[in-house]
């Protein structure tokens, strides 16, 4: 099928174009209009030869009827020649030159049936007002139901037009009086108003008729593309054949290296785990801390993390799964200790200026011994890793910048070691040492109530405040 009467980008016709330009490239679209208006040419004849014999029946008082005869005698003459043209050409739109001859035809014959209405208002306009404004009626109702019946062929719509309305109005401006000034005038906005009517309901028709060739146009298209996807899919069919005969064993081959990956991930988890737990209690073997110190520092550090989840300050980092690691990691806090010699770590006494200077290298100690396996690791980041050197080396920060190793003050402290520093002096505080006995819980909030600003992060403190109670209780369980 051709396929160029399309072309937005080009000339090929303009909305309501009166040349009515017809080529090899709008053949197809420009056939189409005509073939429609050949649809409706009986009609629009046939009611021209229904009103003229009214018309003639309507004014045969007021005109000399050899005029009104000779008038009725040419227009039918007209519509006869109009009719055989029509049965004989009719089947003949098909080449540009056919369609030519048929654009040109139907625009001389609208302009010759408009032009004899308009010379019945030269000739016959009454003196009667009343027989006037039905002239005028007749020949304005004429007017507007050929613009609206013919919305196809814009030059035989205006050739139409144009020939019924201007005698009219010049004959309407003869009577010379301001009356028929004033109506002139409304007949001429009347003209205008029907010609831009024309010209919208052109462009509605020429817009739905290039619609329908460019779904025309699509649904080639798609049947094109239709008959590609059946061939496709029977090429799909036949390699799901052959996919399908392996497809158990490709199932078979996921669920076992799944299971596998899930077994290697198992055992990964139970060696970090258990590498916690060595470095734990090597660090105990040379402290005078209890495996149930470590129990406990677990347990409240999780307690914490869970009032402080919902916190805004703490949401977002304080994910399930970074409470998890907490709990985990949290015994690493003080693994640096390894490094302290024992004449310090286990001197019941307190500690000389020189030897708490020394006792404070743990926390460094520690810290720089997991950034080491970090780096040695080629720097790739864990979370895990990450969380347990902040533990390690920051749990001995103070909120207000007073603490070690590197005096952080506030947010800069990393809030792994934030929690960490409180339930490591709650478990100092709480729990009896070679060098103290244990204080009351009374006491213990007393002091951490102090530390508020000072010591610790203010929320953390109040986060401890609302559930002391599990604390306590905690401290009852795993009590050494």
């Amino acid at each position: 099928m051709e396929t160029a009467f399309i072309n937005r980008k080009g000339p090929l016709f303009q909305l309501g174009d009166l040349a009515f330009r017809i080529g090899r490239d709008n053949l197809l679209i420009r056939a189409e209009q005509l073939r429609t208006r050949m649809a409706m040419y009986p009609s629009l004849i046939l009611s021209q030869m229904i009103l003229q014999p009214l018309f003639v029946w309507l004014f045969w008082d007021l005109v000399p009827h050899t005029q009104l005869l000779f008038w009725f005698a040419c227009s039918y003459a007209l519509h006869t020649v109009e009719l055989a043209n029509l049965i004989l050409h009719r089947h003949k739109l098909d080449t540009v030159q056919e369609c030519r001859d048929w654009h040109l035809h139907f625009t001389f014959f609208a302009l010759a049936s408009g032009l004899l209405w308009g010379a019945a208002a030269m000739l016959f306009f009454p003196v009667d007002i009343f027989y006037q404004g039905a002239l005028i009626c007749i020949l304005l109702g004429l007017v507007a139901g050929a613009v609206t019946m013919n919305p196809v062929h814009p030059p035989a719509s205006f050739a139409y037009l144009l020939g019924v309305m201007l005698p009219l109005i010049g004959r309407v401006m003869m009577e010379g009086d301001k009356m028929h000034w004033i109506l002139a005038v409304m007949l001429v906005l009347f003209l205008l108003v029907v010609l831009v009517a024309g010209q919208v309901m052109t462009r509605t028709f020429m817009l739905s008729l290039t619609q329908r060739f460019e779904n025309l146009k699509l649904l080639q298209q798609l049947t094109a593309q239709k008959e590609e996807t059946e061939a496709a899919r029977k090429d799909l069919e036949s390699v799901n054949l052959v996919l399908r005969g392996s497809e158990s064993r490709l199932e078979q081959m996921v669920q076992e290296r799944t299971a596998e990956l899930l077994h290697r991930t198992q055992e990964i988890e139970l060696i970090k785990d258990t590498t916690i737990v060595a470095l734990s209690s090597l660090a105990e073997t040379r402290d005078n801390e209890t495996g149930n110190h470590i129990r406990r520092t677990q347990n409240y550090i999780r307690e914490l993390a869970l009032q402080l989840k919902d916190h805004p300050r703490f949401s977002d980092f304080l994910t399930d799964e970074n409470i998890t690691l907490l709990f985990k990691i949290a015994p690493l806090h003080d693994v640096g200790k390894v490094g302290i010699p024992d004449a310090i770590l286990h001197k019941p006494g307190k500690l000389t200026e020189e030897e708490f200077e020394i006792m404070k290298t743990h926390a460094e100690l520690g810290g720089n011994a997991i950034a080491a396996a970090i780096e040695d690791g080629g720097g790739i980041s864990s979370p895990f890793l990450n969380i347990a050197c902040q533990i390690a080396m920051r749990h001995h920060e103070k909120w207000d910048g007073s603490g070690y190793p590197s005096g952080l003050i506030g947010d800069e402290i990393p809030i792994p070691a934030r929690l960490m520093a409180l339930a490591d002096v709650y478990d100092a505080l709480s729990c009896r040492r070679v060098y103290k006995s244990a204080m009351g819980a009374s006491e213990v909030e007393a002091i951490i109530l102090d530390g508020k600003g000072k010591h610790f992060d203010p929320d953390v403190v109040d986060a401890f405040i609302a559930i002391q109670a599990q604390f306590i209780e905690i401290a009852e369980k795993y009590r050494d």
